[in-house]
């Protein structure tokens, strides 16, 4: 019964409501799990490609709606990079960061050619196309592999570098 007091019984309503409550509270483990996805995924900041990388992820890596996504300028050479030293550890810290959030399974880095953060980093020895421009890509991601394995982070990595046609090769293993 209530009084002026108030009510000091559970009634059918409130009852529904504990239940509900409760309910909620049992599947937060189960909302945690959801959390967990696939990929973190670092591609560059182009404008001319972000639609071309977002495919790339989603269709031919299979990761629709299971990867989390960055956006740094040069995409591997933001990891390593002389020339963005601010770039360095924003991606180390996204790493960790989709790691502890998503529990990642992996890293994709997606390089492309054409790059204006190759052209700042390498200046007037920036290649430019072909295979030399290849070469530099892969002497970056080769640094970033390496880069992984010193600082123990114990994930696959994958390095790709896209066309501007939106043809992507997988470059280091």
């Amino acid at each position: 019964m209530c009084n002026s007091e108030g009510c000091r019984h559970l009634s059918r309503r409130n009852f529904g409501s504990l239940a509900l409550g409760l309910a909620g509270l049992a599947a937060l483990p189960l909302a945690a799990r959801a959390a967990e996805i696939d990929a973190l995924c670092v591609c560059c900041i182009d404008y001319r490609l972000v639609d071309n990388a977002v495919a790339f992820f989603d269709k031919e890596q299979h990761l629709l709606h299971s990867y989390d996504l960055v956006a740094l300028a040069g995409a591997s050479l933001a990891a390593v990079g002389p020339a963005f030293p601010t770039s360095n550890p924003a991606f180390w810290d996204h790493v960790s960061i989709a790691r502890q959030l998503h529990h990642i399974k992996r890293v994709v880095v997606l390089d492309h050619r054409d790059c204006g953060a190759y052209k700042v980093q390498y200046g007037s020895q920036y290649a430019g196309s072909g295979d030399a421009e290849l070469e530099q890509h892969r002497g970056i991601m080769k640094l970033a592999k390496a880069e992984f394995e010193r600082r123990k982070i114990d994930l696959p990595v994958e390095f790709y570098l896209m066309g501007l046609n939106g043809m992507a090769e997988r470059v280091v293993v």
